[in-house]
Order: C-alpha cells, then structure tokens, then sequence
C-alpha cells in the first residue's frame, strides 16, 4: 500500500550540492521530497536520501503553496545523513513553519535517521519514530584529501555546537547527551528507535510499535 500511495504523489527531484560537515559519505549527494496531493489542511512531504541542498528550498517551495489552506505539516524522513550546512537550513525553513503550523515530524518502520537527519528530525514539535527504526550519532567531521589517501577530520566545537543548539534546545535529555558524549569521540554510535525510547532520550517523543495490524481475512472453517 506505500508503494500505490507513493505513485499518486508529485515527484521532485532535488539535486544537491557537494559540502564539508556530517558526511558519512561525500558521493551520496542526493535527495528527494515526495508531496501527498489534496490533503488540505495538512501538508505531508517524505525527504529520502542526503541531507542536502536544495532541501530547504523544497519543503519551503511546497509549503508556500499551502500555507493559507493548511494548519499541519508532516514530514517524514529517511536519510543516511548529510551536511551540516544543508541540514541547519532545512532547520530554519522548519522552525519558521513552526510558528504558525503544527510541525511533525515521522521516522517509519524500517527507515533510518542517521547523523545530520538527527538534528533536521529534532525540530518538529511532535517526533514520532517506529521502535525499530536505525539511528545513527557521530561527532561533526569533514572529508579531506591528502595525497592518494582520504581522511576525516571532526571539529568538537561544531559538534558542541550542534548538541546545544539542536539537541538540547529540543528538549533532548541532558543526562542522555553526557553519555553520548563518551561514547561517539572517533566513533559512530549506532542506536534503534526502542533503544532511544527505553533510554528516554528524549529524542522521540511519540514511538511507533512495531505490531501493525494487516488487513486480511481469516480462513472460514
């Protein structure tokens, strides 16, 4: 049923640009915002893929569309990561929605929010996430190129950064973040959605079981 309903939608394909920061892997620069038509007054988008430009400038582009006829906006996310510089963009197009839309933000069964998704995920007001969705948390690091040999560096002011201003303005809990801060220098910190739930990170705030009810009939007997 997710596959019918993703033909019935607009397709937009955005084709970002290459930048330094949160970049599990720097070739993987594209994504996508799929739009669900006539479903006024909520907006719902699904980003899948990079964070990364022009992400902003799509979901802004959809929602000045619907702004006066909508009063809700969805969007779903399913993303290996990105850039920093990209994701603080989609940020600030999402929290000037924010003020005068409800924004909820939806990490599904069996998708991934991993590394620069995190902090794009953290600013919806309401944060559903399936219990068995992926996650993924790193220090801020940029790609760099010495000779033959390729290397990542990680800014730790960055990453200080980013925990503050997006994390724990989220309202992400401070105790959890401590212990994620011992655990990631160097090193990719791999979580599910029931992992984030049971430790009350605060990250989720509205999780997703993983018992879905299938629309079948019983054999008569």
């Amino acid at each position: 049923m997710r596959r019918l309903a993703y033909s019935a939608c607009l397709w937009l394909c955005c084709l970002s640009l290459r930048l330094p920061s949160l970049a599990e892997d720097p070739n993987s620069c594209k994504g996508s915002l799929l739009v669900w038509p006539n479903t006024a007054p909520t907006l719902y988008l699904s980003w899948t893929g990079t964070i990364a430009d022009p992400m902003a400038e799509c979901i802004r582009a959809q929602f000045d569309k619907v702004r006066g006829t909508t009063t809700r906006v969805v969007l779903e996310l399913d993303s290996e990561g990105g850039y920093l510089p990209a994701a603080e963009d989609a940020i600030a197009t999402l929290r000037k929605i924010r003020r005068t839309h409800l924004l909820v933000t939806v990490v599904s069964r069996g998708r991934k929010c991993w590394s620069a998704c995190v902090p794009v995920f953290l600013t919806g007001k309401r944060r559903h996430a399936a219990l068995a969705s992926t996650w993924l948390f790193h220090e801020v690091s940029a790609w760099a190129q010495e000779g033959s040999s390729r290397y990542k560096t990680v800014d730790r002011a960055v990453s200080d950064r980013v925990f503050r201003d997006y994390f724990l303005a989220a309202g992400v809990s401070e105790q959890w973040l401590k212990r994620l801060y011992i655990v990631i220098p160097h090193a990719n910190y791999w979580q599910t959605g029931q992992n984030l739930w049971e430790d009350k990170s605060g990250i989720i705030t509205y999780p997703l079981d993983n018992l879905v009810p299938r629309n079948t009939e019983r054999p008569k007997y």
